[in-house]
């Protein structure tokens, strides 16, 4: 509406400053042609919306814009000339509009392209949010997808090491057999009511680990020993589920297992700035065997962190001489 006004303004200007000596002349004829043809705009708005373009129908879409040009030309000028003779009994004013319906028709086809165009250009806009919008749904739909992938990757990793050292107890201990599945229980039911949740508490996590080295302290006995050192400030951080498991099967497979002398895990958190940082250290015999490992765990947490943060390097790993360190950075979550 403000640009028909500034149109209609800029039309009854030239005219009164050129053509018309009388100004009520030049605004009635700016209201008259320029009110006619903003409503018969209104309807190109089907034309080009519903209109398909595309390279195979463009011949079509070209045909069907000149012929709705010539229509809604033959309309316009129609309809003004009949409201003009009605309405109007200035016979000077009359025949001025007869003699102008050429520069009439050139000022018609440059209104109907502009708003041709501008209707284009808003259609675009849609089309364009509307990818956009599809594509950041689809992104998460893969991203989620990922996620629950890499996190079924853990669940069956350990659950074929729990249920090995089950079966090896119930020969050997059937009392600690039976304590070791109460303990898996416990720990299965956390695993599947977590997946329910993208982030968790941290002290949910750390009690869920808790129930992993006591299930492992089963089958090793005083070989495995761990600590625990958390930062109140960190019990109520926000952690990804199962994010922390592939950490300590890599210390019981690649430490605890290996060794002949007891192993010690530490676990310790504190808070960063907007950071808290988790550190997982255990021991190791420098003189055993080292067991080749496949990398998956670790792998699967950068993939985690990489899709819930955008960040793969908020995991490092550091082997010294007698000790492994895993560190990792959570981002603060202030919500």
């Amino acid at each position: 509406m403000l640009a028909w006004i500034v149109a209609t303004a800029i039309h009854v200007l030239v005219l009164y400053s050129f053509y018309l000596d009388n100004f009520n002349l030049a605004l009635t004829d700016g209201v008259i042609f320029d009110g006619i043809f903003a409503l018969l705009g209104l309807s190109l708005w089907y034309i080009v919306g519903y209109g398909k373009t595309s390279q195979k129908n463009l011949i079509n879409s070209i045909i069907n814009q000149i012929t709705s040009w010539i229509v809604v030309l033959f309309v316009w000028i129609g309809l003004a000339l009949l409201v003009v003779n009605v309405f109007s009994e200035n016979r000077e004013y009359i025949v001025f509009v007869n003699s102008s319906i050429p520069w009439r028709v050139i000022s018609g086809t440059f209104y109907y392209f502009i708003l041709v165009l501008i209707y284009y250009l808003i259609i675009y806009y849609r089309n364009l949010n509307e990818k956009q919008l599809n594509e950041e749904k689809l992104r998460g739909m893969i991203r989620e997808t990922e996620l629950k992938l890499l996190k079924s990757q853990i669940n069956p990793h350990f659950l074929f090491n729990s249920l090995n050292s089950i079966s090896s107890l119930t020969i050997s201990d059937p009392k600690r057999a039976r304590e070791m599945i109460i303990k898996l229980s416990d720990y299965l039911r956390y695993t599947v009511s977590a997946d329910k949740d993208r982030l968790l508490p941290l002290e949910k996590e750390i009690g869920n680990a808790k129930r992993y080295l006591e299930i492992e302290k089963v089958r090793f006995g005083e070989k495995l020993q761990f600590r625990f050192e958390i930062d109140p400030q960190c019990n109520h951080q926000l952690i990804p589920p199962m994010i922390l498991q592939p950490l300590y099967e890599n210390t019981i497979k690649h430490g605890v297992y290996e060794s002949s002398e007891p192993i010690e895990v530490q676990t310790s958190c504190t808070k960063y700035g907007n950071h808290f940082g988790i550190v997982i250290r255990n021991n190791f015999d420098p003189e055993a065997l080292p067991k080749k490992g496949t990398g998956t765990g670790l792998g699967n947490i950068r993939e985690r962190l990489g899709l819930i943060y955008g960040n793969r390097e908020l995991l490092k790993t550091e082997k010294k001489k007698t000790a492994f360190i895993v560190q990792l950075m959570i981002p603060i979550n202030e919500s």
